[in-house]
């Protein structure tokens, strides 16, 4: 028996039992010659989808869901809240992608392998190289995301974030995707935003930092990650203007964004050391 997977006006067929056992047995590995960005060093699992949740989360054959690594894509509708701009052309584009080729991808797991919410972490490739990932960043239906330890491929996709941004591709023809200084976000500011900034003051606490911006916004930097900055971080930021990257939410204080990755976090400008 055949049966049909609806995704809000996209179907998905599915296809017999005994032949999506040997897709997911199956290993492989994309032609290395492919000139794609972003190539696989090596995929370890050939897997079948039969959902797409959004534009970066899909369901597999046998029930798990899968969460591409390296970028994010805007939330689909759910739980009464409406979807984010865009949405529907990301979730769109990847059906696309997986339509070119059977819906099935070729899988690189991440060093953390699963995310807090029990969804495998994994970067995809098609038969014919393309990295899943950088082809929705290159038609700017998705922002690069580096989420520790998974950070391979992070230039690479940061470089291609970068074209789209360049020629708004996009999400970067959105206002909300525009750079705004500190000092010009509301109090109800909520969701992805890029922010421009002095740094006022830097405070310690037992669990992390807390970089305190010209205006309503707050870096918080947990101490478990400063593994991943360099040296002297974050004292040699303050009075320096920096730009970060992220998801804002309320803090006691105002708005605050948290930091686990020197790429959501760039100095601009030297700015004045105090």
């Amino acid at each position: 028996m055949h049966m049909q997977y609806h995704v809000k006006g996209v179907s998905l067929p599915d296809t017999p039992f005994y032949f999506m056992g040997w897709l997911l047995l199956s290993f492989t590995a994309v032609d290395p010659s492919h000139a794609a960005p972003c190539p696989a060093e090596r995929t370890t699992e050939r897997v079948h989808v039969v959902h797409v949740t959004d534009g970066d989360t899909v369901k597999l054959t046998d029930g798990r869901r899968l969460r591409l690594i390296g970028i994010n894509t805007p939330e689909i509708s759910h739980d009464g809240s409406p979807s984010q701009p865009l949405a529907g052309h990301a979730r769109s584009a990847l059906v696309t992608l997986l339509d070119r080729n059977n819906r099935t991808l070729n899988l690189q797991y991440g060093k953390q392998p699963r995310d807090h919410y029990g969804r495998l972490l994994a970067h995809a490739w098609l038969d014919d190289g393309t990295n899943v990932s950088a082809s929705l960043l290159e038609q700017g239906l998705a922002t690069a995301l580096v989420v520790p330890p998974n950070t391979r491929a992070r230039a690479c996709y940061a470089t291609i974030e970068s074209t789209a941004r360049q020629e708004q591709r996009g999400l970067w023809a959105l206002p909300d995707y525009q750079v705004i200084d500190s000092t010009a976000l509301r109090a109800d500011t909520r969701g992805f935003r890029i922010a421009r900034g002095r740094v006022v003051d830097i405070r310690k606490s037992r669990h992390g930092f807390w970089l305190d911006l010209e205006g309503p916004l707050v870096i918080r930097v947990d101490r478990k990650d400063l593994v991943n900055f360099k040296a002297g971080f974050p004292e040699v930021l303050e009075g320096k203007t920096v730009e970060v990257r992220g998801w804002i939410k309320t803090d006691r204080s105002g708005l605050r964004v948290n930091v686990r990755h020197p790429d959501a976090l760039v100095v601009t400008s030297r700015g004045e050391t105090s």
